[in-house]
């Protein structure tokens, strides 16, 4: 009986020594719900087998030589032995997952702060992207300006510019680097920079494109490229003249009817030494508007997949013609924005509108 008696002690001391282990790892890994399960099951084994123990103390018969309670009682034993085991073996492995877990937290902590500064880093690059546009067209008698730039990221590679010179002439011009982000928006502001200072010297269309072409030839890499559109304005002769580097401008009378002003030229960055050359004078009458828009207006698409397309776009702005050049801009943009829905805008927005008065 003794030996009985001992067998069960020494299973419910494994068992309470397990129970402890397990309170202890469920006070660690209070997150980990699973524990409150394995704590509990232990503490009612450690009850049951002290119960077991208590109801065997007092028993007086010889219990050596009965097979059942001594099967049961090594039973008990071992079950207590290997769930002790279990739970002293099995810390390890939380220690690592709740290492690997704080790592992670960590990792994730660190990328949240990396995305952060980059997106106050774009937010940065955008504005300072939006600085270099003009704040507002020059103002020029018998004319009414507005242009707007709208990137489909963060930064963009459209770019508009006027540009006034000292004998009254209005020179404005309209590119679109190829694809849209960081690298065309880089690319972009160096082709500002050549443009400035090119129309410092030249006041025709097809000789501003042709020494632009030259310029960007020799820093753009290959497979790159800009579409631009120059116009020359006179406004007091009411003409102008323009120049296309594989880029069209739309003129709009006032029935309606539109005449696509077409550049002969090859994108800018593709051929070095192609002679750019400028249009014939083309009048300019009461009621007509100038159009000059990248293609990121015409080509958004619908949740169809279909395109805005220039009729629509055409048909906006002759539909509004009595309202302010701005306002024609404005409600261009809102409208092709309504037309593409929940469709991400996968190309840069930039337009110009000049109303002959």
């Amino acid at each position: 009986m003794t030996a009985f008696k001992f067998v069960l002690g020494l299973a419910a001391a494994f068992q309470i020594v397990s129970v402890l282990l397990a309170l202890r790892l469920n006070a660690i890994y209070r997150r980990r719900f699973a524990w409150l399960f394995i704590s509990g099951a232990a503490v009612l084994m450690a009850v049951g087998m002290l119960a077991s123990l208590w109801r065997v103390w007092d028993l007086t018969n010889s219990v050596e030589f009965h097979p059942a309670l001594w099967a049961e009682s090594l039973a008990t034993l071992m079950m207590a032995i290997l769930f002790f085991a279990g739970i002293a073996t099995i810390e390890p492995i939380f220690k690592e997952n709740e290492e690997a877990r704080k790592l992670a937290e960590r990792e994730n902590e660190r990328l949240n702060a990396a995305v952060q500064h980059t997106m106050e880093e774009m937010m940065i690059a955008r504005q300072i992207q939006q600085n270099f546009l003009p704040k507002s067209p020059p103002e020029a008698e018998g004319y009414d300006l507005a242009a707007i730039s709208l990137p489909a990221e963060w930064t963009s590679g459209d770019y508009f510019d006027f540009h006034q010179t000292e004998d009254g002439k209005l020179i404005a011009v309209i590119a679109d680097v190829s694809g849209h982000g960081v690298g065309p928006a880089l690319l972009m502001s160096s082709a500002r920079s050549y443009f400035r200072e090119i129309v410092q010297h030249y006041d025709e269309p097809g000789d501003i494109l042709a020494r632009w072409n030259q310029i960007i030839c020799s820093e753009i890499k290959f497979g790159d490229f800009i579409t631009a559109w120059v116009a020359v304005i006179h406004p007091e002769r009411h003409v102008l003249k323009f120049a296309g580097a594989g880029h069209n401008a739309w003129l709009l009378n006032g029935d309606g009817s539109a005449h696509e002003l077409e550049g002969e030229g090859p994108p800018l960055g593709v051929m070095g030494d192609f002679p750019f050359r400028g249009s014939g004078e083309v009048s300019l009458d009461h009621g007509q508007i100038l159009l000059m828009a990248t293609d990121g207006i015409p080509e958004t698409e619908n949740l169809e997949g279909e395109q805005w397309g220039n009729e629509r776009m055409l048909s906006v702005i002759h539909n509004r013609r009595s309202q302010p050049a701005e306002r024609i801009v404005d409600d261009m943009v809102d409208t092709v924005s309504g037309f593409a829905g929940d469709t991400p805008r996968r190309d840069d927005v930039t337009a110009i509108v000049m109303k002959v008065a």
